[in-house]
């Protein structure tokens, strides 16, 4: 992953999102992993990272998933011999079958009749081969239960520019405009769905597994329909915000290593083939029972009253059995070395999930927590907030105590097209008691609290991977996010999580008070459409 997020200049966070799916669309019905008796986790995952345009998502999609596109096109290749062979059998069975119908219509041979009764057997015993597929981009809801029902009822979705897809679950080709979500609210949990489709046959999909990778541009987060939250679709996903690296990138990047690749080209092809007849159930040591256990009654404390999931509780029901399904993928690929190449047997894998590796997955937790409360965060805010929210990103950074009007002006004037809406907004933020404007002659100036100062020279920014935001999820502090360690290879939580400033009730008057924080969590999700001083740091995180 560093090897991808270094050659494309991305955040590490990009591969380690694409990794995660790719790992998904591997093992899902492959393996799963055993509670207790009632409760078990598939493999499949949901994963949403956004990114503004120009940060190279495709790049990233390619490097990672290139192994599967290529399994996937052999396996095609392979097997369109005998599936061509396969569907002329079929036909000419069928073409048999209609001719005995007539005949038996007119001489009603009870012969006849039992000819055409071990024929429908045959035909409908047949095993259907079908040329495999593994992924699939922006696909109607029909469509893609067919490819299901077509691949052991398994798919995976996955798309660098992903926002076709949400319009599409919207209701884009439905005949009466509304979302039509049930196969991704189930291919999710395995549960039974039905597919009836006018004029064809019935998909009956019993435990289907979906698997979802979208890299996407931040307003199409901020702009999903009310029913993807009400109905439960968005809490099936992790997220990922990611501060854009536009504008810090590396000219001439280190390119992967050549033995890096092909031994991670190598391992993916690996589980690719992996052989057996049914899903291999993992569960876990004694030691990872404990562990998960405690996480999870450290989960329940969050859905307290003040607590971080008391207001995403249905997203952080679902916490557990995410971290028990990333727990399951990095089991796997944790021990693809002992597989063979020319052979390689599921039985290699063992079936018992370590503590170590449990806890490996629980770090990534309060990764994910954080970046759903921006996603959360960020889910139909107004465009006022957002463009208060752009202003006081661009007065913090100028760093000083006094800013002229004329050079904020100047800054936001792509944004702000008109003198009046940037007036209205800067209005907003003096109620707020981020700034006080005040005049000197005939120059507008603009007081910055201290407070916002202070936190701004307090904030610590490191870029080494892995980013999440500041406690409560808020937009504070110098970009509302501080950067830390990659906690996919860290062995303890080396986050710098804390409140920079916490907003207070009232407006003040003077710029000793510290200013009211904008209530909507959302940073400056959506496309930048400003100038050259609109940075993308603006979206976090």
């Amino acid at each position: 992953m560093e090897g991808v997020a270094e050659s494309t200049q991305t955040p590490i966070d990009a591969p380690g999102m694409a990794a995660i799916s790719l790992l998904s669309t591997a093992l899902t019905k492959r393996f799963y992993v055993c509670l207790t008796g009632e409760w078990s986790e598939s493999l499949n995952t949901y994963t949403i990272l956004a990114l503004p345009p120009g940060n190279r998502k495709s790049s990233v999609f390619k490097a990672l998933l290139e192994p599967i596109m290529h399994y996937e096109k052999d396996e095609r290749e392979r097997l369109a011999k005998k599936v061509s062979e396969q569907k002329a059998m079929l036909k000419a069975k069928q073409k048999r079958l209609e001719h005995l119908e007539k005949e038996y219509a007119k001489n009603g041979n009870p012969t006849t009749l039992n000819e055409i009764y071990a024929l429908t057997n045959e035909i409908e015993g047949q095993i259907i081969l079908s040329l495999p597929r593994f992924i699939t981009e922006d696909v109607t809801p029909e469509k893609l239960a067919d490819l299901m029902a077509e691949n052991n009822e398994k798919m995976a979705l996955l798309s660098a520019e992903g926002g076709g897809i949400f319009s599409i679950m919207a209701g884009r080709y439905s005949s009466d405009g509304k979302a039509n979500l049930e196969i991704f609210l189930k291919g999710f949990s395995g549960d039974y769905c039905a597919v009836d489709r006018i004029g064809r046959a019935t998909i009956i999909l019993n435990e289907p597994a979906l698997t979802i990778c979208l890299f996407l541009q931040p307003h199409v987060v901020q702009n999903v329909p009310a029913s993807f939250l009400e109905r439960g679709l968005m809490p099936r996903f992790l997220f990922s915000f990611p501060r854009s690296l536009v504008g810090h990138r590396k000219i001439t990047p280190r390119v992967i290593d050549a033995e890096v690749k092909n031994q991670y080209v190598f391992n993916v092809k690996k589980l690719l083939y992996l052989k057996a007849e049914e899903e291999v159930q993992l569960i876990l040591h004694n030691n990872a029972r404990q562990a998960e256990e405690e996480f999870r009654g450290e989960i329940e404390k969050m859905f307290l009253d003040g607590g971080e999931l008391a207001e995403m509780k249905e997203w952080g029901s679902k916490l557990s059995g995410q971290i028990i399904r990333l727990a399951g993928l990095l089991h796997v690929s944790e021990h693809v070395q002992c597989l063979q190449m020319d052979m390689p047997n599921i039985e290699g894998i063992p079936k018992q999930i370590q503590a170590e590796t449990i806890i490996k997955a629980q770090k990534l937790a309060k990764y994910f927590v954080e970046h759903a409360k921006a996603a959360y965060g960020c889910m139909g805010a107004d465009q006022g907030t957002q463009d208060a929210k752009y202003l006081l990103e661009v007065i913090k950074r100028q760093d000083k105590a006094v800013i002229e009007y004329r050079v904020i002006q100047n800054l936001t004037r792509n944004r702000f097209k008109k003198a009046m809406h940037l007036k209205a907004t800067l209005l907003e933020l003096e109620e707020r008691g981020y700034i006080f404007q005040t005049k000197d002659g005939r120059k507008t100036l603009l007081e910055v609290n201290p407070h916002l100062l202070d936190a701004q020279k307090s904030t610590h920014i490191t870029r080494s991977s892995l980013q999440v935001p500041l406690e409560g999820g808020k937009h504070r502090g110098d970009d509302g996010y501080t950067l830390v360690h990659n906690t996919h290879n860290s062995g303890r939580d080396k986050s710098n999580v804390g409140n920079v400033f916490k907003g207070v009730a009232g407006v003040p008057t003077s710029q000793s008070q510290k200013p009211q924080e904008i209530t909507q969590n959302v940073g400056n999700v959506g496309e930048d459409k400003g100038g050259e001083n609109e940075y993308d740091e603006d979206l976090f995180i």
